[in-house]
This record gives C-alpha cells, structure tokens and sequence, in this order.
C-alpha cells in the first residue's frame, strides 16, 4: 500500500466521522423541532377550548394540562431550551398568543425544511444507493452497445438525444416516484431513436443534410468569408484565436477553413496536404 492510498484511507475515515457527528446532532435537532412543533399543535387545540368553555375557564385549564417539560436532547441546545421555555410558561398560565404561536410554527417549518434537506431518511439514501447502482450498470452495458462517436462528434441532433438520455437517467436516480424499469423503458426508446437517426444518416444523404447543418466555409484562399462567419456566429478575433490554436501564425496559410457540422474547425493550408482539426 503505498503513500497515496494511505492518505486517500485517511481522508475517507475522516469525512466519516464527521458526516456522522453532524448527522447525529441534526438527528437530535430534528426530534427536537418535532416535540417543539407537537407542543404548538397542543396549545392551539387548549386555546380553541378555553374559546369555546369560556364559562367553564377552570375546568377546561385543569383538562388541558400536559405535560411540557422539554426533553434533555433540548437543553444541549440553548435557542431551543428557550423556545420551550417559554411555551411552558405560556401553558401554565393559560395566556396563548396565537400570533405568536403562528410565528414559531412557520420558524419551526422553515428549520424542519433545512433539517429534511441536511438529513434525508436513511431508506431514501438506500434507495438512492440501489437506484443509482443498478441504473449506471444498464447504462454501461447500454453505451457499449452504442459504441461509436464521442461528444466531440456528436451534430446538434446527437447532442439533444444525449442530454434526453441523461435526463431519462438522472430523475429516476433520486426521485422515488419515478421507477426503475420506467427509467430503462425511457432510457431503451431514447438509444433505439438515435440508433435509427445514425442509421438513416449514414445511408441517407438527403436525410443527414436534412438534419446535420451543411460545413460552412471561413476562408478561401486567405481570404475571410464574411458571410460565412456571420453564419458561423463568430467574429474575426475569436477565428485567429481558432487560428492560432491550430498553430497558424498567418491566414495567407489556409487554403481553405470550414466550420463541420460537429463544430470544430478544419484547416486545409496551401504547402500541406493534410488538415489541422481544433475543437
């Protein structure tokens, strides 16, 4: 084992630690913004009875009685002790705001909201783990069979099909409304839509012109092809910088420059009978 992976070992134990100390005290910030929020759902339904038993104050406020003595988890943390605190007070002395009781609940949402989203339930992380596993191997086993062309080479139409499918593999890894063979059904129409579009491309000229752009010409014989660049979208500094990328120093070099339908530059230069290709 040699220096690096030690150090990686290292790495790894100490980010676990502390993902599990900071998930243990949220876990106990969590149960105790949930007896917080039961004791607010109590006080309301004391305070709709003392409203409705007005003449009956007494009676209903010895019935009403519960019990608020907020949990130890709480004392370890000061805002919330005092939150309690002052609930049981409010309790004992029959006095509940409702304004006020609507402002802590809200605060109450608004942390349990933050707390949902420091620290999912341990079942949601498992059907992440299981989803994410077994979605990634059937999209291995897919892009092999797919073969062929990288991003570089994709037309514009390819690179639709690629981000459909990454959005087809993407949701059903975190959201549990969306199932695993509902995933792959998605994933096997997108792979067999391209697969019929490369098909047609390759046998087809009038289909691939009709859906990959035509090459644009740049340059001819040194000399700019205004047009072209226009239709291009690109200005004459951004193609000498092109130029310069490709290790051209001066334009009177180039025979002739496309823009291809993947969208990179191919130079064809006057003293060389070979292209220069960039990204």
């Amino acid at each position: 084992m040699n220096i690096n992976t030690k150090i990686l070992i290292i790495i790894i134990v100490v980010l676990g630690v502390i993902v599990l100390f900071f998930g243990y005290q949220i876990y106990q910030l969590n149960n105790s913004l949930n007896f917080i929020r039961s004791n607010l759902l109590i006080n309301q339904e004391s305070g709709s009875n003392r409203e409705d038993q007005s003449g009956q104050l007494s009676g209903s406020h010895s019935n009403t009685t519960v019990n608020l003595s907020p949990p130890m988890a709480i004392y370890n943390i000061p805002w919330l002790q005092n939150q309690a605190n002052n609930q049981t007070t409010g309790q004992s002395e029959g006095e509940v705001s409702e304004g006020s009781d609507s402002g802590v609940e809200s605060q109450v949402e608004s942390q349990n909201l933050i707390v949902a989203a420091l620290v999912p339930e341990p079942f949601s992380i498992v059907s992440v783990i299981i989803r994410t596993s077994i979605i990634a191997l059937s999209v291995f086993v897919i892009v092999k069979w797919l073969g062929g062309k990288g991003i570089g080479q994709l037309s514009p139409f390819g690179l639709l099909i690629v981000v459909g499918l990454g959005t087809a593999i993407g949701d059903p890894m975190i959201y549990n409304e969306i199932s695993i063979p509902q995933a792959l059904v998605a994933v096997i129409i997108i792979v067999v839509f391209f697969k019929i579009i490369d098909y047609l491309t390759l046998k087809s000229k009038r289909f691939r012109e009709s859906v990959e752009p035509n090459p644009i010409l740049l340059v001819e014989y040194g000399k700019i092809d205004k047009i072209g660049l226009n239709k291009a979208k690109m200005d004459k500094e951004e193609f000498e910088i092109e130029m310069r990328l490709a290790g051209i120093e001066n334009i009177d070099e180039i025979k002739f420059a496309r823009l291809e339908p993947n969208g990179r530059i191919s130079f064809i230069l006057r003293n060389k009978e070979k292209n220069k290709n960039i990204d």
